[in-house]
């Protein structure tokens, strides 16, 4: 799969001082590895004043920003032509409180930026007038809230409040805890019992407020003063799945007919699905355009995100994205989990350390546990020189266990390349579980240019310890055949993949049943859909990424909110998905968060061409306390960057902030 990768880089201000301190602090600047397709974390000096979120930081020292690991620029491409890299300017924490805040909405306009919280049942919104200051102020008590920004910088604001939708609109300057507020409702049609309000405004200014009465959609268009015209959207909204809808100012676009023009879309579930609809602001009138179905057994876990970018009068794109979520059917048995990998000998290469897990020289390879099932290995693709030959692979390998019956270890060979050690294209040799040292061999016909070696050990038993060692592992051609393997005797360095260490050369991999004592592991998924017509037709649904880790097991969790932000500035054009991605589970018993950040997926526009699973953390462990919650939103007059607001865990676990940074193309 071919992969897109733009080049994030951070810094970080005074604002995030308690959460670095609260983290065990940053270590000292380091000059970046440019060759590597990572991200590359730029320390730099704490400054005294809050940052500023729409100028981006200028390169260090006044340099020409070589240190900024510029995207490398193809032979037929000029400089002059080719797109700068995606940077963030500081990260701000914008609450800077000890109580809870629950993240609900962040809009954008021209050069201003409004986030919003719930805070013990109050409404707190967070204002920046195109400075480095954000005006924090209680709006009112309320359970729910939704913010959008005009083109004429009018900020406005839809809350829930017992069973009422308020409304306020604030102008340039003017705080929205200042303006008094207004009841959505008209003669003909009073609301009562409105919940989750979104507010959205059309290609004219005008305000409109969508929410969720008994069951189906309403949409109330503010008029004049006090005046609303309610119009029925429509029936069987999921009471469990809320609806939602686009937070953001959409841009007059013409169809291809030329005969009408829209200026919202709008994508609720239903009944199974996700319905699609558009409304044409001409006719004053609602079409369903499409609906996607939730594949069984998945469920909808929550909003459906939205994003619009007009190119021409030919082309505008459409994107919609969510998240499902797959309970896992049944507990496991045996719950395979990660083990301890290792090397036997840790003070190599200048001294022995276990020399009972060493067959020669100074080192070998290990995976242990302490009292979780382990099903797991090494894997490594050689070079076969004749197809028409055979290979044979031979090791040594020994086991450690208080119970040999419950462990056993295999190598095998996947003579077509592949890297699945549960494919039936792998040839295992018999499996043993020697206390010693034993030689395990196998033998399969090529059937390629690569095949793939895998060194397996197994412990089934629960609640005792078991540790799989290997060394000394041999490749021989036959019948004229030739091969080739990489440290194939673990005396190179071991490295870090993921989280673990492995020898080089090599790549761990591990069956992941989950920790969960009755749910087993939840697989979660990505979808998206896209419209180049400016919302009609669509395409199919199509996986943009799931809770995998790099070993190809499932694992950790996604969080309800995904986000898709168009931008044609990227070579190709592209759409970013952000969203909360969690790399741990739950200790046993327990449903504590172990981890989650901010992650990005980037895919070409139009495409399922996209970065792998399970996509690109926005920010270093190191400075992002435990997330829940990701809002996105693109920046309506500058299509090169958008806000980014999440919260985070306090030192308590509990309460949480709330932090904002942009995302920005240089």
């Amino acid at each position: 799969m071919k992969r897109i990768r733009p080049i994030f880089i951070f810094s970080f201000t005074l604002a995030t001082a308690a959460l670095l301190a609260a983290c065990g602090g940053s270590s000292e600047p380091v000059s970046p590895d440019c060759t590597g397709d990572g991200i590359a974390i730029i320390p730099t000096a704490t400054r005294q004043t809050d940052p500023d979120l729409f100028s981006p930081p200028s390169p260090p020292d006044g340099g020409d920003g070589a240190d900024y690991c510029p995207t490398p620029i193809p032979a037929e491409i000029s400089a002059e032509d080719f797109p700068e890299q995606f940077i963030t300017t500081e990260v701000v924490n914008l609450s800077l409180d000890v109580a809870n805040q629950d993240l609900a909405a962040t809009a954008v306009g021209d050069d201003m930026l409004a986030a919003a919280w719930l805070s013990d049942g109050d409404i707190y919104v967070a204002l920046s007038r195109g400075g480095n200051h954000f005006q924090v102020r209680r709006v009112d008590s309320g359970n729910s809230v939704s913010l959008a920004f005009s083109r004429a910088n009018r900020l406005h604001v839809a809350y829930e409040q017992d069973g009422r939708i308020l409304y306020r609109a604030a102008d340039q300057g003017t705080h929205p805890a200042d303006v008094a507020p207004l009841i959505v409702e008209d003669v003909l049609h009073p609301v009562t019992n409105g919940r989750t309000p979104q507010v959205v405004v059309d290609e004219l200014n005008w305000a409109h407020v969508l929410y969720e009465q008994d069951g189906s959609i309403f949409k109330a268009k503010h008029l004049s003063n006090e005046t609303w015209l309610t119009q029925f959207v429509a029936y069987g909204t999921n009471p469990v799945a809320i609806p939602f809808y686009n937070e953001k100012e959409l841009v007059l676009w013409g169809m291809p007919t030329g005969t009408y023009w829209f200026g919202i879309i709008m994508a609720a579930p239903y009944n199974g699905e996700i319905r699609v609809f558009r409304y044409l602001s001409w006719f004053n009138a609602w079409e369903q355009v499409t609906a996607f179905p939730i594949p069984p057994g998945e469920e909808l876990i929550g909003s459906v995100g939205l994003d619009f970018l007009a190119v021409s009068e030919e082309e505008a794109w459409a994107y919609a994205s969510w998240v499902t979520k797959r309970p896992f059917p049944e507990l496991p048995l045996p719950p395979y989990a990660q083990p301890v990998f290792e090397a036997a000998n840790p003070l190599f290469p200048n001294q022995i350390a276990n020399p009972h897990h060493i067959y020669e020289g100074l080192n070998a390879v290990r995976w242990r546990s302490q009292e979780t099932p382990f099903d797991a290995g090494l894997r490594q693709t050689i070079d076969v020189a004749d197809a028409s030959g055979a290979i044979t692979v031979e090791a040594w390998g020994l086991v450690e266990t208080a119970d040999i019956i419950e462990m056993a270890l295999r190598i095998g060979i996947d003579p077509t390349g592949g890297d699945n050690p549960d494919s039936p294209e792998v040839v295992w040799s018999t499996a043993s579980a020697p206390t010693g040292f034993t030689q395990f061999s196998v033998t399969a016909p090529a059937q390629g240019s690569t095949a793939t070696v895998f060194l397996r050990g197994t412990l089934n038993g629960q609640d005792m310890s078991g540790t799989a060692v290997w060394d000394a592992v041999t490749i021989h051609p036959s019948a004229g055949s030739g091969s080739s393997g990489v440290n194939l005797d673990f005396e190179a360095p071991f490295v870090t993949q993921n989280s673990i260490m492995v020898p080089e050369g090599w790549t761990a991999w591990y069956q992941d049943s989950g920790y969960a004592p009755t749910d087993g592991r939840d697989v979660y998924t990505v979808y998206a859909a896209w419209s180049d017509s400016g919302g009609y037709p669509w395409s199919s649904p199509a996986v943009v990424t799931a809770n995998r880790d790099l070993s190809g097991g499932t694992t950790g969790a996604i969080r309800s909110d995904v986000t898709p932000i168009i931008s044609l500035a990227t070579e190709p054009p592209s759409v970013s998905f952000f969203y909360i991605y969690e790399t741990g589970d739950p200790p046993p018993d327990t449903t504590f968060l172990r981890f989650g950040r901010p992650y990005q997926t980037q895919c070409e526009l139009g495409t399922t061409n996209c970065t792998d699973t399970p996509g690109i953390p926005l920010l270093p462990r190191n400075v992002v306390r435990p997330s829940t919650r990701l809002l996105a939103a693109s920046d309506p007059f500058n299509t090169d960057r958008a806000i980014l607001v999440w919260d985070s865990l306090q030192t308590d676990i509990v309460s949480k902030d709330v932090y904002a940074t942009y995302v920005v193309l240089r």
